[in-house]
């Protein structure tokens, strides 16, 4: 019992995988409300220009 409680705490948590179409369209929604946001995320991406504004993306 021990060593699977151990395994459980010690094992790494996984990288999160790519946005999905639809995550990205809704930061792309709060970000348009925001001419500085906007303009950002069509030269940095629309994950750069969320973090820079907002903070991390919410997923």
């Amino acid at each position: 019992m021990k060593r699977d409680l151990a395994a459980v705490l010690l094992r790494r948590r996984r990288a999160p995988g790519e946005p999905t179409p639809q995550q990205l369209e809704s930061l792309r929604e709060v970000c348009e409300l925001n001419i500085a946001c906007d303009e950002m995320a069509d030269t940095a991406g629309i994950v750069a220009a969320y973090a820079a504004y907002y903070g991390p993306p919410p997923f």
